[in-house]
């Protein structure tokens, strides 16, 4: 006959279980501190990042290296220096402090040639402080789920064993050559701000293009195509690309054409071509952006940037749409009556 548990015997019981529950989790969590963290990018002051550089995969005889000087980013490869493309550095940063593993990929270093996180096989990711190391990453493989819809990429602390899967594209986003990194800005992107367009051609041929007291558009004081002239600042606006050209002497030689903008809330700028070999025709560079140099015939940049006249005069109608033919009403039939 089983004998029947006091009260206090089945709160003994229940004590003992959950003291023993909570000393199995315990252990459990404290067996996979060592092979998984929630969070594996140390808190950092953003502020405090002044330099930082990359070793794209792609290029890794060549690092890549950002630079704060004053409050400017500059970037620099292979011995040429450049403005940083405008927010890219905060892009970087704010990548890498946001990271949060979604799981564990391996803790054996035999594996990491499997997941491209080797010194060799992956992009590595320096965040500085003067020459102090904040934060020492490299990403490596991207994967993408097709089934789940999910985009994964591969990262490992440098010193580490541990490598982690992490959710997004954070490897195509930091794996750019160095082109990808730098302002190719030639024209303020607001054209609806400028009130005068001054062109400095050769023999006097020419223009300006300026709003009158009404805020209308006028060519050397004649009235141009109303919507042509818009279409065509606006297309100006955005010629903000282009293959570089490294190293040109702007000191070998006077600029063969000049443009230069105005504005009431803006800074003027000009833009200026020179004169250069048969492979890109002009080389053109802007105040906004000193020492940047630009093909003018990568798409078309000379002739999109430098206008003709006769340009502001005529534009071309777009196509009018066709109008379906009309439907004669059910059991009506065409004829003579």
């Amino acid at each position: 006959m089983i004998k029947k548990l006091t009260n206090k015997q089945l709160l003994l019981i229940l004590v003992v279980l959950i003291g023993i529950y909570a000393i199995g989790t315990y252990i459990k969590n404290k067996r996979g501190e060592n092979t998984f963290h929630t969070n594996i990018i140390p808190k950092i002051d953003t502020n405090a990042v002044n330099g930082f550089y990359i070793y794209p995969k792609i290029q890794k005889t060549k690092p890549i290296r950002f630079d704060l000087k004053g409050k400017t980013w500059m970037v620099s490869s292979g011995g040429v220096t450049s403005r940083a493309e405008k927010k890219s550095e905060s892009y970087i940063i704010n990548l890498i402090k946001g990271i949060t593993p979604d799981h564990l990929a391996t803790n054996d270093p035999a594996h990491w040639k499997d997941y491209d996180v080797t010194d060799s096989s992956g992009t590595r990711v320096v965040l500085l402080h003067d020459k102090d190391t904040l934060i020492d990453i490299l990403v490596g493989r991207f994967s993408y789920n097709n089934q789940l819809r999910k985009a994964m990429s591969c990262v490992r602390l440098h010193g580490q064993n541990e490598v982690y899967y992490v959710d997004g594209f954070l490897t195509m986003n930091v794996a750019n050559d160095f082109t990808s990194w730098r302002d190719r800005q030639l024209l303020d992107g607001d054209e609806t701000m400028w009130n005068k367009l001054t062109y400095i051609y050769p023999a006097d041929s020419g223009f300006i293009v300026s709003k009158d007291a009404q805020g209308n558009w006028i060519v050397n004081n004649e009235k141009p195509d109303s919507i042509g002239i818009h279409d065509l600042l606006k297309k100006l606006a955005q010629q903000n690309y282009g293959g570089f050209v490294d190293k040109f002497d702007t000191n070998a030689s006077q600029a063969v054409f000049q443009l230069q903008v105005m504005s009431d809330k803006l800074s003027p700028f000009v833009v200026k071509a020179y004169a250069a070999d048969s492979t890109n025709g002009y080389v053109i560079t802007s105040s906004l952006n000193p020492g940047a140099y630009m093909s003018g015939k990568n798409n078309g940049l000379f002739n999109n940037i430098f206008l003709s006249k006769s340009a502001f005069f005529h534009h071309t109608d777009k196509p009018k749409p066709q109008m379906p033919p009309a439907k004669m009403p059910p059991g009506m039939k065409i004829g003579k009556k």
